[in-house]
Order: C-alpha cells, then structure tokens, then sequence
C-alpha cells in the first residue's frame, strides 16, 4: 500500500544534521507511497498535494546546500537561504503529516484497527507541539530574547521531535505490517528484509497462531462441556418422568 517507502523516508527525514541533504531523498521516498496511498481518503490525497511544495523546497535546499559544499555558492548566500528555506520545509512537511495521520486514524476506523486509530491521534498532538516549537525557534529573528530563548529551548525541543520521528516511525510500520487491501488478507506477513525483525515477526506470529489455536480448543472445551451438562440434564428429566 505504500508503507514500506513512507517508513524509509521518515527514518531518513529523522535525520536532523544533514537535513538539507537527506531531506530530498526522504521526500523522494515518500512520494513513492503517497501513489499508492493516496488514493484511499481524501486526508491521504491532501496529504499527497502538500508533499509537492515539501519536496519542491527540499530540491531547493539540496541545490544551496550542495552548492556551498563543493564551493559553487558562497557561505553567506547559502546560510541566509536557509534561514528561509528551513522553516518553510518544516511548515510543509508538518502539513504533510497532519494529513498523512488523519488518513491513517481514517484507514484505521475502516480496517477495524483501533489502537492505530488512537495512536495516530495522540502522534498529531504530538507532532504539532514538537515541530510547531522548532518552528518557532526557526524564525529568522535577531533579537536578543528570541536567541536567548532559543538557546534554552534547543535540547528539550530537539528530545521532543526525536520521540515524534520514533512515535511517527512505529506507527507507520505498524500499518505497514497490519493494514492490507481485502484481497491480500490471508496473505502471509510481509518480509522486511531486516534480519531481525522478520525474526522477531516469525516468532510475534508464531505466538499468535499459539493462541489462536489456545482459544479455539477452549471453546470446543466449553462447548462439549456444555453439551454434556445438557445431556445429563435431559437425561435426568427422562429418569423422573420414568
């Protein structure tokens, strides 16, 4: 459905040093999966529609900051470039995902899925008070206070948009190993290609059939232990009208 792609990109896009660069990539990514994935809601086709903008200022950043590295642009140019560029990419990218999880929680609602639901309402909360405050510190003013501010606020604002990326993460992985189309439902569980996590799968799955079966023989256990005890009751009302 186009999880796998939106999951790489988050994962790339987490990456806060060299965002200018890697941001593109991410926004390529995800792309990808918003093709797919877009056609399900109307929140995921918005979602998509407010990637373009992302990915388009991303380019832009890539080009300046690619610039200064290999000498092209000048230092001064590309830092007053991004002073600009950078909080325009996070006031898009943050469009994207209010989007992105508001057509999850639907999905989800859908697929009878509700902790995804849940998860994807409380990650929106989240990820406007995280990446809202970096927006804020992101401003291009100069005045003492702000920088003051900003100073202070850097380490908590960046642990909070560190448990955003890892809350976004999972929960897109999540939908990528339990919302599937009709069709694909008694399909296996996909492949991830990461050792250990189709390891830890395997076993989650293996668990699973454990205790399927585990409750399939406890309602047969009570099911005949029903039946005996009405067995018994009938023949016991046969004894006395005997």
């Amino acid at each position: 459905m186009g999880f796998g792609y939106l999951v790489l990109g988050f994962l790339i896009a987490s990456n806060f040093v060299y965002r200018q660069i890697t941001m593109l990539i991410a926004c390529l990514l995800m792309m990808l999966g918003m093709l797919k994935l877009g056609q399900y809601n109307r929140p995921l086709r918005e979602a998509r529609l407010f990637l373009c903008p992302t990915l388009a200022v991303a380019a832009v950043s890539f080009v300046y900051e690619g610039g200064r590295m290999l000498g092209i642009i000048g230092e001064g140019a590309a830092e007053v470039a991004n002073s600009y560029l950078s909080p325009l990419l996070l006031l898009f990218f943050l469009l994207f995902t209010w989007r992105l999880l508001s057509g999850i929680n639907g999905l989800a609602v859908e697929t009878d899925l509700p902790k995804i639901a849940y998860r994807a309402k409380r990650n929106i909360v989240f990820t406007f008070i995280a990446e809202g405050l970096y927006l804020f510190f992101s401003l291009p003013i100069t005045a003492e206070w702000y920088r003051t501010l900003a100073l202070h606020a850097a380490f908590p604002v960046l642990l909070c948009r560190v448990v955003v990326v890892c809350l976004n993460a999972w929960l897109l992985y999540s939908c990528y190993m339990q919302i599937c189309l009709p069709e694909d439902v008694d399909m296996p569980r996909r492949k991830t290609g990461i050792g250990f996590l189709d390891d830890w799968n395997e076993k989650m799955d293996a668990r699973e059939e454990q205790a399927q079966a585990e409750k399939k023989q406890a309602l047969a256990d009570l099911y005949h232990e029903r039946e005996r005890k009405y067995k018994e009751k009938q023949n016991q009302k046969k004894g006395r009208k005997k």
